[in-house]
């Protein structure tokens, strides 16, 4: 019946409903308005008690509309509705035409017009008692109709209740755009990361600024910092926090620099430190001293072992054999990390589009290509962003590329070297630590076996940086919450925690 068909839209709807969507409330509404109608005609022992129910529902769902602000893609909605409004006038003509041609094996119809009137009654009401079918044929036609009608009437339903951005078509125009920003106002080392695949982009209205972001479990997690200019900062932070509680989103930023930081603040984000940034100055960089002993030991074996090391443009000189090699070692290295690379806070080495990447490797002499590092620029500073090497590279392959590869860069006068974030490192202050930061201290310290952070570190820290620079979490509303940890740990995992998890509590019980 049409009230059934009614109730399974509105369990649809009711799913939106806790998003909260302002069109499916309406939505919502008007079909319980109709329903009630529906009871009342169709009187039967079950009508007082339905009407009840559905009467409370209505006064609740009335008195509680400024509670859906949640808004729906205005150019979804005009697709829905052409396409609800083309599929019905097709079903409507099929089942007119087909109707009349049956007419022979169906009373009450005698010319085109009563076949429109009966497939019109048909396909809104299901009123089936109009036509007395004589045959299965017929039966099984008109079955297909009704039901053929209401599949796309319950598609136009789900696109009508589409978020504002959803699944966003990401144009080449809008990656231009993000480059230039980014070139210009991409103060963080993160920033870079907005041109990789896995990004979305929020543009502002406002002002001249993005965010690239993912959806994680309905949280708006952010790449680094918003990309603008510090005068913007106060208006883009404000266009994303009005999307955001338009669309129910709680938000998170990761990896944020200072830079931003007291806006975040005022605008009543939590803020928890997560790590340190291993940087260089290089201008006072060098091997000298004993903190640096170990990599200037295997810089000279990898020295003496004839390795030495290039770099690759591959906007000016495309080599077929380089990027071979370095898609044979990016290979072996995720045999080793189970098939699986880390992403959203990570990019990949981007050969296809270089754009303005910068590319380090080292060879033996027989030209065999050990490994590599691809930099990432960001203000003037350059960011060593992903480090890969075959698994029988000789010792210091590495080392000797990040150390030359900075000295040159500190010729062409580049101020900073970075080799990324030392996860939770140096979190917890024992007098003026939060819970979270207590949290994420424990994790550093006792969950080694299966994170690594701890090991991270250490090869971080032998090459003696020069600066250690804390990094932060920026989220919103307070608290710090296990929704947010979810969203931290899966916009980079997409196998979730569920798996470390386990492999953690094993190797507990082992012991």
């Amino acid at each position: 019946s049409l009230s059934f068909v009614l109730g399974l839209l509105m369990l649809i709807l009711a799913y939106r409903l806790s998003k909260p969507v302002r069109l499916a409330w309406a939505i919502e509404v008007a079909l319980l308005f109709t329903t009630i109608i529906l009871q009342i005609i169709h009187y039967h022992r079950f009508t007082v008690p339905i009407i009840l129910i559905e009467l409370f529902v209505f006064m609740v769902l009335s008195m509680s509309y400024k509670d859906f602000s949640r808004e729906t893609d205005p150019i979804t909605v005009k697709k829905a509705l052409g396409f609800v409004g083309v599929s019905f006038c097709l079903v409507l003509l099929n089942g007119t035409v087909g109707l009349f041609m049956l007419r022979g094996h169906i009373t009450g119809i005698h010319d085109i017009i009563d076949a429109f009137i009966s497939s019109f009654k048909l396909l809104i009401f299901l009123d089936t008692g109009i036509i007395t079918a004589i045959g299965a044929y017929v039966k099984i036609y008109v079955f297909s109709l009704i039901v053929l009608n209401w599949i796309c009437i319950v598609s136009a339903v789900i696109l009508l209740l589409k978020p504002i951005i959803y699944h966003p078509i990401i144009t080449k125009r809008d990656r231009e755009k993000v480059r230039k920003l980014v070139l210009e106002f991409g103060q963080n080392p993160m920033s870079y990361l907005a041109l990789e695949n896995d990004k979305k982009y929020f543009f502002g209205t406002k002002c001249e600024g993005v965010c690239a972001y993912t959806i994680v479990n309905d949280v708006f997690v952010v790449c680094g910092d918003m990309i603008c200019a510090n005068r913007d900062g106060f208006v883009f932070l404000n266009e994303v926090i009005d999307y955001c509680k338009k669309n129910a989103y709680q938000i998170l930023f990761v990896n944020v620099t200072d830079y931003f930081y007291a806006l975040y603040q005022a605008a009543d984000f939590g803020l928890v430190k997560m790590g340190e940034d291993c940087c260089f100055e290089l201008e006072n960089y060098n091997l000298s001293g004993g903190k640096v002993a170990k990599v200037r030991a295997a810089i000279n074996h990898a020295t003496k072992a004839g390795i030495k090391v290039h770099e690759y443009r591959p906007a000016e000189n495309k080599s077929e054999e380089i990027e071979r090699q370095m898609a044979d070692i990016t290979e072996e290295w995720l045999k080793t990390k189970g098939g699986y690379e880390m992403q959203f806070t990570i990019g990949g080495t981007g050969l296809w589009e270089p754009l303005d990447r910068r590319y380090f490797y080292a060879c033996d002499e027989n030209g065999l290509i050990l490994g590599f590092v691809v930099f990432l620029p960001y203000e003037d500073a350059y960011l060593a962003d992903v480090t890969r090497r075959r698994n029988d590279a000789p010792q210091g392959v590495l080392e000797k590329i990040i150390y030359e590869s900075f000295m040159q860069l500190k010729d062409e006068g580049i101020h900073w070297g970075n080799m990324g974030l030392s996860p939770l490192y140096n979190i917890a202050d024992k007098d003026k630590s939060t819970f979270t930061e207590k949290l994420f201290a424990y994790i550093y310290e006792n969950m080694n076996e299966s994170y690594g952070f701890q090991k991270l570190h250490h090869a971080k820290e032998k090459y003696a940086p020069t600066h250690w620079i804390p990094r932060y979490l920026a989220f919103y509303p307070k608290p710090f919450s296990p929704r947010l940890a979810l969203a931290l740990v899966r916009c980079q995992n997409k196998t979730g925690i569920s798996k470390i998890v386990l492999s953690e509590v094993f190797k507990k019980g082992d012991k």
